[in-house]
């Protein structure tokens, strides 16, 4: 079977050459810790029967000396994947490690429930360069059908703190706040940009987005959809994805970690993302025969026609 050209699909949509994305990743998700104290209705993961990891500091200090040796090439580093990364009483000082080890981007996205008044001086000083909010409706009712076990009155005010502080500071910190959108919130799109337009910055950004289908894993009734397509997925050209017990999966989607990729406690980022096994994948994917592979077939993550609204 005839391959795609991946000079029209992965290189064009990463914005780099294959040689350049196969020597080391540009992008990766560090997860530090995987709770999370809310049960969102449109996440696939049911975090009730996770056991519960949190990342060792020898662990995690290994991974940025290698990282260290490529802030050259790396463009984002985020710690975090599958869960609430401000659970981990160390994510800023995690931060700061990641900064002083002079990676150019460092990311989190919160739902932004426990950024109270002293995590908001921790995040200021540790020198984080993003940070995305996902507030999924305007309406506290429809918020909190959506983002179970949250109260938007105290994400609410927990974000507007968040801006006045980095206003008051200077702080190049920059916010967006993000919806994702399906049925329950689908009318609020339009009102949702400009109650958060009037409240960040220029450099700030409002992202409306469509719920995926965590690769089958949530039922489509609850989305508005979109369709899975064939092409590579740039994911496993692109981002490397660590748990916090040092496992690496295939992508930010395997969240079981069913196809185990390697483990950070005996290999290095680089051996893990340049071999056979990874190979492999690249090659299914390249062959258009990724519905050989439970979790990339149907999956929309990536999808060509995944739309975001600025």
């Amino acid at each position: 079977m005839k391959s795609i050209s991946k000079k029209n699909s992965v290189e064009k949509r990463l914005g780099f050459i294959e040689e350049e994305l196969l020597e080391f990743p540009k992008y990766l998700h560090i997860e530090t810790i995987n709770s999370c104290n809310a049960r969102c209705v449109m996440c696939g993961i049911n975090f009730d029967e996770k056991q519960f990891t949190r990342m060792n500091e020898e662990l995690f200090s290994g991974i940025v000396q290698e990282l260290s040796q490529y802030s050259h090439h790396i463009e984002k580093v985020m710690p975090y994947l599958d869960g609430e990364p401000l659970l981990d009483k160390d994510i800023f000082k995690r931060i700061k490690k990641l900064k002083d080890a002079n990676i150019k981007v460092v990311n989190i996205s919160t739902n932004a429930s426990l950024l109270n008044e002293a995590k908001i001086q921790e995040c200021l000083n540790s020198g984080l360069d993003q940070i995305y909010i996902t507030i999924d409706s305007l309406v506290p009712a429809v918020y909190e059908e959506i983002r179970k076990g949250l109260k938007f009155e105290e994400v609410l005010k927990n974000t507007m703190a968040l801006i006045e502080a980095r206003n008051e500071s200077n702080s190049s910190l920059k916010i967006r706040i993000q919806m994702v959108l399906q049925k329950i919130n689908s009318t609020e799109t339009e009102s949702f940009i400009k109650f958060w337009k009037e409240k960040l910055g220029e450099k700030d950004e409002v992202v409306v987005q469509k719920g995926h289908n965590w690769a089958g894993a949530v039922s489509p009734e609850t989305l508005l959809g979109f369709r899975s397509d064939m092409d590579p997925c740039i994911a496993l050209w692109g981002t490397f994805v660590c748990h916090s017990s040092g496992e690496v999966p295939l992508c930010c989607m395997d969240t079981k970690a069913k196809y185990k990729m390697g483990h950070l406690t005996d290999q290095s980022i680089k051996e893990i993302w340049t071999s056979d096994s990874f190979t492999k994948m690249r090659e299914i994917h390249t062959h258009r025969k990724r519905e050989e592979l439970d979790l990339c077939n149907n999956c929309d993550l990536w999808s060509a026609e995944k739309k975001e609204v600025f």
